[in-house]
């Protein structure tokens, strides 16, 4: 079962299945690329954007392009 990345919750860990959508090159800059894992550390004040790590470093990810990213079911 895949979800998107905006659906994990702080401290849930996946793998990354897929980029959807046309451009993914910046995603993939930023380290967001297929197999990778990812770790939602916890939500901005307002709750958008998100931190993320990922490839050790951590990514602010706003939830419209946190939902292009597409995992596993998490927790692994």
């Amino acid at each position: 079962m895949t979800k998107p990345l905006d659906l994990l919750s702080p401290g849930q860990s996946a793998r990354i299945v897929a980029l959807e959508g046309n451009d993914n090159a910046r995603l993939r800059d930023l380290g967001f690329a297929e197999g990778g894992r990812v770790t939602c550390l916890f939500p901005s004040a307002f709750g958008d954007p998100h931190a993320y790590r990922v490839r050790d470093t951590v990514v602010a990810l706003r939830q419209k392009d946190a939902r292009r990213v597409l995992c596993d079911g998490g927790d692994i």
